[in-house]
């Protein structure tokens, strides 16, 4: 291409209309620093990269459509509305993407929460089943029917041929002992369940 004389904004535009490089970097150099203090001002906290990635994609798009101008002011109104629209857009996703960010944070505590539950409850289980191991062999056998396999103290009875007094004073025995061997949260346990 030959000597680019810019004499008015209508050479200008026919230039950029015929894919003249100087015509493009002289309205680059005209509207840049303007676009991207817009950016920032529209989008507060948009980083000053993002900013300038912004008008430069907006730019590109200029160059693309550049014979859809007649004249300068048609130029400015598409760079600004171009601009605008790419900021609210970037909001707009850096909101879905902070939404998505805390219900994963939401979900991973819930597991989480869920997970640490269930080491407790499996914790106090393998507890009280060790603390119930330790028991004389009459009182751990009533103590595991009634807490292993939930039978009343008359089914215990029948099963062992023995008298329902019998089974009480074994089961308040093993529950005696238990007391003693067992944590707060593995006593509570295993009283929940006799």
């Amino acid at each position: 291409m030959g000597a680019l004389h810019l004499n008015d904004e209508a050479d200008l535009i026919r230039q950029l209309h015929r894919g003249n490089q100087t015509a493009f970097d002289a309205l680059f150099r005209m509207f840049h620093p303007a676009l991207c203090f817009f950016a920032r001002r529209l989008a507060i906290g948009l980083p000053k990269g993002q900013a300038e990635e912004i008008v430069q994609d907006t730019f590109l798009k200029l160059w693309q459509r550049r014979t859809n101008f007649a004249d300068l002011s048609s130029v400015k109104a598409f760079l600004y509305i171009a601009t605008r629209n790419a900021c609210l857009n970037y909001i707009e996703k850096e909101q879905v993407r902070n939404r998505r960010h805390e219900q994963y944070l939401h979900t991973v505590e819930e597991v989480e929460d869920a997970v640490m539950e269930e080491i407790i409850y499996t914790e106090v289980l393998r507890e009280v089943e060790q603390a119930i191991e330790t028991l004389p062999e009459q009182c751990r056998r009533i103590i595991k029917m009634a807490y292993e396999d939930g039978l009343t103290p008359k089914e215990i009875a029948q099963a062992l041929d023995i008298s329902v007094s019998t089974v009480n004073n074994q089961k308040s025995r093993g529950v005696s002992l238990l007391k003693k061997r067992l944590s707060g949260n593995g006593f509570t346990f295993l009283l929940f369940f006799l």
